[in-house]
């Protein structure tokens, strides 16, 4: 028997144009007795079937419902579809029609399948109108285009606005400096004005014509030009309490250095005056070979040419200068003063770049270029210079010869140059880096009825060839490392009386791995090693014997291995926002001549902000360094000496009086023991009593307070105060008191400025000021009759001082800026007012009467520099 059910039941669905109806599920009949059947389950549609529009409805848009009884059988077939509200015949017959192919799921009662009557309305919606296809866009041929470049450097110019303010149209330059723009109406006379806000506005008019493409390259004018970059130096972290670091135009223009970078170092403060002919760095009163000299991390004997000369590097090779005047991270080591770290720069050009520079004292060049212009074989940087005062000095000297005077030959010249290479793959970074210097002086006097003839000449060169490594990990890890061999030599000749040499052959390997471990915790780790091994010689006339001719000379010669071999630890600790905490331990170990020498040095450094322009620091360190080679050497020093010790502390804040002016001064306190003094002593050593020669027994102590004033490079000045007040100082034993060393100057202070007006432009001055050099009094003279010689008879020592240095310096350039190239010549004036500032007081050989003996006199110096 067949159970007929009668439901309300809604059914909603929608496809294509259409929207199918609900379900209208009517209740049991209320005339069956119970138990009445239960519908358990209704049935849902599973195929929706549309219908066809009736098409004279569907262009007025007509809207319809048609509801229907149907009849689903226990499969969920619709067998039978009764109209019960009618839309009209046309909508009746297709709705019909597509109802009776709709497909349900079987509807159960009682939890069985059963066939089942429903009400379905069907909804007719008219689809709205198709959207029309868009127009084909027409594509307006691009006829004008173009690259922005700067002035001078032929830089890109990237975002520059390029303009047709009588067309309306343009365009914006890519990091290329190229633009392009479609549909420029053809004319004799197009405007075109480019802008960029760090440059002056450029405008011109282009001729463009009807099927042809226009192309324009720009060159824009750099506002208040800022002459020739030579040195970077990026904002990095400041972790140290006494980091000197300045900016490319802070180095490139200060009077007195010649546009070099590295002579600037002479006006930080901390850093003593040095006598004009000597170029040593005397860092807060400590002896030169205190201070460690680098050049990528890779020590170097000497950082200028002789008689003061410029810098060993040329200045366009210079990346960044990191001077450390005391209490320095564990990263560096073997100084008990201070640091100076070189770095050059990667070559990182998009086309040849090159520099010339000419003055009255040598000539250099610096060239870069990527190896090609379309794969990545890298980029290559080679720089040179070469001093020609060997050929100018000794006509002058001749032709200011008075008749009779000793005829004097003086050839003194230098060089220098540097290469590097780059390649970056990936995450990997390959550099070769090779420098080198050489320095020759050759004096000889011929001699007269009043004087012998003198001969003097010596030689001092190093080379070193540099190849690192580095890598940025997924991690986060920075990894590097960097193997570097070298030569250095050092050759000089008295005459025919002495001749000796100092050659070591050097290989150093740095390596580090750093990481940021979290928010305010960075750490690094890394190791430094260093092999050195001298040859040390020298070479004596020998006293013939009766009868004997041409004696062989006495020579000496030793070969002195000193090499260390380095670890170290830092990081970088946050534990507060504005709380910095610094700490490294660095562990060396030395091979001296005598055995290893080991050496833990603990550091700290910490910086509090209190506000956004106050920052207190302090720091705190343990320092050690190897003794010279000749004093350990076996055969004429003590190979039991062990290593020279410092111990120091610096404190102090940072003030930023404005944005652009900035207040540092710092205390600093440093003791110094175990310096190596000379000893007249004799000791017993492998049961045979020996001269001593020298011994650790030399104490010293600096201290003093540092400060700098500078105001940060803008658009037209830039400037600093430096002034020193110290002491330093060393123990003498004969006289039992604390002496001021040789280098000590109590007061220094310099005054750096420079101001660039228009038109290319730019005047400097400098200033400076120091107190003059202890100097031990000579009371008069004793003769000696076994050596027919006068000696002087001194007093106490350091109890006296040298005269007050003072000099200005000035300088002016002007800079032409062309399109492809910029060319700058400067007058560079040292002792403007000519001060006689002696270096020092010339006795007679009786030591009765003296003469002070000048120090540098008025010195004009002129010079050009070309750039493309």
């Amino acid at each position: 028997m067949r159970l007929l059910l009668a439901l309300a039941v809604l059914l909603t669905g929608k496809a294509g144009a259409y929207e199918g109806a609900g379900i209208k599920r009517d209740g049991p009949d209320a005339g069956v007795p119970p138990p009445a059947p239960q519908l358990t389950k209704a049935p849902e549609v599973l195929e929706f079937v549309e219908a066809t529009y009736p098409p004279e409805a569907l262009a007025r848009g007509e809207a319809a419902q048609v509801a229907f009884f149907i009849d689903i059988d226990e499969t969920g077939k619709v067998t039978q579809a009764e109209v019960t509200r009618s839309a009209g015949p046309e909508f009746d017959a297709a709705a019909r029609e597509a109802v009776l192919r709709l497909v349900f799921s079987p509807a159960e009662v009682d939890g069985k399948p059963a066939p089942v009557r429903i009400e379905y309305v069907y909804h007719f919606v008219p689809k709205p109108p198709p959207e029309p296809e868009p127009a084909a866009v027409v594509e307006k041929p691009l006829n004008f285009k173009g690259r922005v470049l700067q002035r001078g450097t032929r830089d890109p110019i990237p975002n520059a606005t390029v303009y047709l303010p009588d067309q309306g149209l343009t365009a914006e330059t890519d990091a290329e400096g190229r633009f392009e723009i479609r549909g420029v109406a053809p004319g004799e006379e197009i405007a075109v004005e480019i802008s960029e806000p760090n440059h002056r506005k450029f405008y011109t008019a282009e001729k463009v014509r009807e099927g042809e493409v226009t192309e324009l390259t720009a060159y824009l004018l750099k506002r208040v030009e800022n002459g020739f970059e030579t040195v970077v130096t990026g904002a990095r972290e400041k972790k140290e309490v006494a980091r000197r670091t300045l900016q490319q135009e802070e180095v490139a223009t200060v009077p007195g250095t010649f546009g070099d970078p590295l002579r600037v170092l002479q006006n930080m403060p901390g850093m003593a005056r040095a006598p004009y002919v000597s170029g040593a760095l005397l860092v807060r009163g400590a002896q030169p070979q205190d201070t460690q000299v680098m050049i990528d991390g890779v020590p170097i004997p000497l950082l200028y040419h002789f008689v003061g000369g410029p810098s060993v590097i040329t200045p366009s090779f210079i990346d960044r200068i990191d001077f450390f005047p005391g209490a320095y991270g564990a990263k560096y080591g073997r100084a008990i003063a201070g640091i100076v770290d070189v770095g050059t720069r990667p070559p990182e050009p998009k086309r040849l770049h090159g520099l010339a520079d000419i003055d009255l004292m040598d000539a250099g060049f610096y060239v870069e270029s990527p190896i090609s212009s379309t794969k990545n074989y890298g980029s290559v940087a080679l720089a040179a210079r070469r001093s020609y005062i060997d050929v100018l000095l000794p006509p002058i000297l001749e032709a200011f010869r008075e008749p009779g005077q000793a005829s004097t030959s003086v050839s003194p010249y230098y060089w220098d140059y540097q290469g590097r290479y780059d390649l970056k793959l990936g995450r990997d970074q390959f550099e070769l880096v090779a420098f080198g210097s050489s320095d020759m002086l050759t004096l000889s006097q011929s001699g007269t009825e009043e004087t012998q003839p003198i001969s003097l000449d010596t030689h001092q060169a190093f080379h070193r060839l540099r190849l690192a490594w580095s890598r940025s990990t997924e991690s986060g890890w920075k990894l590097s490392l960097a193997p570097t061999v070298g030569l250095t030599l050092f050759n000089f000749r008295i005459g025919d009386l002495f001749k000796g040499g100092i050659d070591s052959r050097d290989l150093n390997v740095r390596g580090a791995a750093e990481k940021e471990l979290w928010k305010g915790l960075s750490f690094e780790t890394g190791i430094d090693i260093n092999i050195t091994s001298y040859d040390i010689e020298f070479e004596f006339p020998r006293v013939a014997e009766p009868g004997e001719e041409d004696p062989p000379p006495i020579v000496v010669s030793q070969e002195v291995p000193v090499s260390s071999y380095a670890a170290y630890a830092e990081a970088v600790w946050s534990p507060l926002e504005r709380l910095k905490i610094v700490p490294g331990l660095r562990f060396e170990a030395y091979e001296l001549p005598g055995g290893w020498r080991p050496s833990l040095e603990p550091r700290i450094a910490t910086r509090y902000e209190l506000n956004a322009w106050l920052t207190l620091k302090a720091a705190w360190g343990i320092f050690r360094q190897a003794p010279q080679p000749g004093e350990v050497a076996p055969t004429f020093g003590n190979k039991e000496l062990g290593l020279l010790r410092s111990n120091q502390t610096a404190a102090g804040f940072e003030w930023e009086l404005t944005d652009a002016l900035l207040l540092d001064l710092q205390g600093f306190y440093n003791w110094r023991d175990r310096l190596v003094v000379f000893s007249d002593a004799f000791v017993e050593r492998d049961g045979e009593r020996i001269p001593e020669r020298y011994n650790h027994d030399g104490r010293g102590r600096a201290y003093g307070v540092e400060l700098m004033l500078k105001h940060d490079l803008t658009q037209r000045f830039y400037g600093w105060v430096a002034y020193t007040l110290s002491r330093s100082e060393q123990f003498d034993e004969d006289a039992g008191i604390y002496a001021p060393v040789g280098f000590d100057q109590t007061h220094i202070l310099t005054v750096v400025g420079s101001y660039k007006l228009d038109g290319g432009w730019e005047l400097g001055t400098r200033f400076r000021l120091t107190t003059g050099r202890p100097e031990t009094p000579i009371l008069g003279g004793t003769f000696d009759a076994d050596t027919g010689r006068y000696f002087p008879l001194e007093g106490l020592p350091g109890s006296e001082r040298g005269a007050t240095f003072h000099q200005l310096d000035f300088r002016i350039e002007k800079q032409w800026t062309f399109e492809r190239w910029r060319l700058s010549t400067y007058l560079d004036v040292q002792n403007v007012y000519n001060a006689a500032n002696p270096e020092g007081i010339v006795w007679d050989y009786r030591y009765r009467e003296n003469a002070p003996l000048r120090g540098l006199p008025f010195l004009p110096t002129f010079g050009l520099k070309g750039e493309f």
